[in-house]
């Protein structure tokens, strides 16, 4: 059985390996790779459901803590610029699906009428 120490110990291990994932999806972001944020950001997920099986426990211990505290901010600070960099991506995605040349073709492929604004 694990203690509750050795249980808190692989979180905080989780929450590392979800802010490496993170900031390699601001990397590829910033190379406007965007099929490798994809990529990173399933690996994310997959984390976040082992967290969410895991229980998630506030560690007891203040260096554990600390450690998770520091890697959330590093995650949400990668989060929010990674989408500082994707809405120009975006924009530029809505602006082709919403275009008449890409409603008929997707009207053609998927039924007349379902993609017009």
């Amino acid at each position: 059985m694990t203690s509750r120490f050795e249980t808190e110990q692989q979180i905080v291990e989780r929450y590392r390996l979800m802010a490496d994932a993170s900031r390699r999806m601001l990397s590829a972001a910033q190379r406007d790779d965007w099929d490798q944020v994809c990529v990173a950001e399933k690996e994310c997920a997959h984390l976040v459901k082992e967290l969410s099986g895991m229980g998630d426990l506030a560690p007891a211990d203040p260096a554990l803590r600390r450690q998770k505290v520091d890697l959330m901010k590093r995650v949400l600070a990668d989060d929010a610029e990674i989408r500082q960099l994707s809405q120009p991506w975006l924009k530029k995605l809505d602006a082709m699906l919403r275009s008449p040349a890409t409603a008929a073709r997707l009207g053609r492929a998927y039924g007349s009428g379902s993609f017009q604004s």
